[in-house]
C-alpha cells in the first residue's frame, strides 16, 4: 500500500495519509489525501484494495478493521491497525477512539425510572374488535368495495405464537389478530400492518448500543407527554406491528414510564432518537380513525383511501422540546429539553432555574456566564464553548454525566471530584489546572483529551473508552493506545487485535 501510495504521489507532496476501515460485511470507507508542501491536501486515487485483505489476515472477527498508514515523500511509513480504535467522523471529526471495554458502557436513564402508576393496559379488546369491524365496514362504503385482508390464523397456531414470543401484547392488539392477519394497504396511519407470526417472531427494530454511538450524549430526552415512555435509546419491549416501509414502525410499548400504560402505541425508527407517543392503546388509536372517516376526513383517489388522522411525528419534536439561537433564553423555557446558546455574551442563565426538563446544555461564545442557574436543573450533558469557564459553580450538581469544554483560560478541574454522577470528559480544547485530579475520577468511563494533555496524566484512570483529539503522528497513537496496555486483560494486549507498523520504502534504500 505505501510503495503505491508513493508511486502515484504528485510533485510537491509531503506525505500520504489513509484513514479508512472496513467491516465484515466488506464493506468500508474513509478517506485518503496528499498533504502537499503548500499546505494544500490532493485526494489518492489509487484503489486501496489491500485493505479488505488486510481484515481477512486480521482475523475477520465480528469488528471492524480500522487501518491508519502515513507515507512520508522520504520513504518512511508507519501504520496502526485496530479493531478497538476507531475514528469518529461526527461531529468530532477526525478523533480518535479506543474502546477499551465495550461491554462497559453508561447505564441509560430508562433503567432508573419508575414503571407505570397503572400497570394495566388502556385498551378493551371487545372495543377494539368492533372499532376493527366498523372502520373496515366504512372504508368499505366509502370505496364501494371491500379490501382484501389476510384471514386470521386459527385459534391454535395464533396461540403457539403468543407461548413462544419473548414478550407480550396488549389484549386489543391479540384481539385484532383474531379478525385479520395484518395487512399491506396501510389501515393504520398509512403504515401496513404486520402479520402475527412477523411481529412476534422478527426484531423489527432495535439498536445494540456501543461506545461509537457516543452514548453519553445521545441519552434520550424525556418523553412527551413527560413520563409516557422511559428514556431508553432502544428498547426491546417496544413491539413495531406496522413499518412506514421507510424505516419507521408503529410499535406498542410494553414497559412504559410512570405516566404511561402498557400497550400504548409509540413511533419508533430510523429518524426517532426517542420514541414519540401517539395514543395510549391500539383501542384508542382505531377510535380516532372511526371518527376521521365520520367527520369525512379522508380522501381516496384510485382506490387507495387515505384517511387524515393527526399523528405525530418526529418532525415535531424540537419545536418545542429544542431552543437555539442568540439569546435571551425564552422566559418560560419549562418545556425544553436541550438548550443552545450561541454567541452567548454576558448571558444570564436565571429564566432555566427550575426548568423541569433541560437535560442538555451548550454554550458558545465569550462569555461570561454565570452557570449557578443550572444548579436547579436536571442537567446531564454540559458543553461550554466559552472563553473562561468556572466550573466551582457548579459543585456538587447531582446529575451532571458529561463535560465537554473549550476554553482559552485556565479551568480548575479539582472541582470535579464533586460530581457524583460524571461519567464522561471531553478537555481537548481546553486550558487545564490540576490535570491529575483526573486519575481520581472512579466513576469516570470515558475521557478525551489531546496527545499533550494525556501526557500529563501520570496515572491512566480505568476507562470503557478513551479519546485522541487533535493531529497526532501514529508514533503518537501508537504511544497513547499502549499506555492502556497494563490494565487490560487478558495478558496486557488491548482487546480486539492492535498492531504496530513502522519501516521504510525499499526503493528508497
Amino acid at each position: 500500500m505505501a510503495a503505491r501510495i508513493e508511486a502515484a504521489a504528485p510533485e510537491g507532496w509531503r506525505q500520504g495519509r489513509v484513514r479508512t476501515y472496513r467491516e465484515p460485511s466488506g464493506g468500508g470507507g474513509g478517506s485518503s489525501f496528499y498533504d502537499m508542501a503548500d499546505g494544500s491536501e490532493q485526494a489518492i486515487r489509487v484503489g486501496l484494495h489491500e485493505a479488505g485483505e488486510l481484515y481477512e489476515l486480521s482475523g475477520a472477527s465480528a469488528d471492524r478493521l480500522t487501518v491508519e498508514l502515513t507515507v512520508e515523500a522520504s520513504g518512511r511509513f508507519e501504520a496502526v491497525l485496530s479493531q478497538a480504535i476507531t475514528r469518529k467522523t461526527y461531529p468530532e471529526q477526525g478523533q480518535l477512539l479506543c474502546v477499551l471495554r465495550p461491554d462497559h458502557l453508561p447505564v441509560q436513564p430508562g433503567a432508573e425510572q419508575d414503571g407505570p402508576a397503572d400497570p394495566t393496559p388502556a385498551g378493551d379488546l371487545e372495543d377494539a374488535v368492533r372499532l376493527f369491524r366498523q372502520y373496515v365496514r366504512k372504508r368499505a362504503e366509502i370505496r364501494g368495495e371491500e379490501e382484501s385482508l389476510p384471514p386470521p390464523l386459527d385459534a391454535a397456531e395464533r396461540a403457539a405464537l403468543l407461548a413462544d414470543f419473548r414478550s407480550e401484547l396488549p389484549p386489543d392488539l391479540v384481539a385484532l389478530y383474531g379478525e385479520a392477519d395484518g395487512d399491506d394497504i396501510g389501515l393504520f396511519h398509512g403504515h401496513p400492518w404486520f402479520g402475527l407470526e412477523s411481529t412476534t417472531t422478527h426484531i423489527h427494530h432495535h439498536h445494540e448500543w456501543k461506545w461509537t454511538d457516543d452514548p453519553l450524549w445521545s441519552m434520550a430526552d424525556e418523553a412527551e407527554p413527560p413520563g409516557t415512555t422511559r428514556r431508553w435509546i432502544s428498547s426491546l419491549n417496544w413491539i413495531p406491528f406496522a413499518t412506514s416501509t421507510g424505516g419507521d414502525y408503529l410499535a406498542v410499548d410494553m414497559d412504559p414510564g410512570p405516566t404511561g400504560r402498557p400497550g400504548q402505541v409509540i413511533r419508533v425508527g430510523r429518524n426517532y432518537g426517542r420514541p414519540v407517543y401517539v395514543a395510549d392503546s391500539v383501542t384508542t388509536m382505531l377510535r380516532r380513525h372511526v371518527a376521521a372517516l365520520d367527520r369525512g376526513d379522508y380522501w381516496e383517489e384510485d382506490g387507495y383511501l387515505d384517511v387524515d388522522v393527526d399523528i405525530p411525528s418526529y418532525l415535531d419534536d424540537d419545536s418545542e422540546t429544542f431552543w437555539r439561537g442568540a439569546g435571551p433564553i425564552p422566559k418560560k423555557p419549562h418545556g425544553i429539553h436541550t438548550l443552545v446558546v450561541d454567541e452567548a455574551r454576558s448571558l444570564d442563565l436565571e429564566p432555566v432555574r427550575g426548568a423541569p426538563h433541560l437535560r442538555t446544555v451548550m454554550l458558545f461564545g465569550e462569555g461570561p456566564v454565570d452557570l449557578r442557574p443550572l444548579l436547579d436543573i436536571p442537567l446531564e450533558a454540559l458543553r461550554l464553548h466559552l472563553d473562561a469557564v468556572d466550573l466551582h459553580q457548579l459543585a456538587g450538581h447531582p446529575t451532571l454525566r458529561v463535560v465537554q469544554l473549550a476554553t482559552r483560560q485556565p479551568v480548575d478541574l479539582s472541582v470535579l471530584r464533586t460530581f457524583p454522577r460524571l461519567e464522561g470528559l471531553e478537555l481537548s480544547d481546553a486550558a487545564l489546572q490540576n490535570v491529575g485530579t483526573i486519575a481520581e475520577l472512579s466513576g469516570l468511563l470515558s475521557l478525551t483529551l489531546s496527545y499533550e494533555q494525556w501526557q500529563e496524566l501520570d496515572t491512566m484512570p480505568r476507562l470503557a473508552a478513551a479519546g485522541l483529539a487533535g493531529d497526532a503522528t501514529l508514533s503518537q497513537v501508537n504511544e497513547w493506545a499502549t499506555r492502556f496496555e497494563p490494565d487490560q486483560p487478558p495478558g496486557g494486549q488491548l482487546p480486539c487485535g492492535y498492531a504496530y507498523f513502522e519501516g521504510r520504502l525499499r526503493s528508497r534504500d
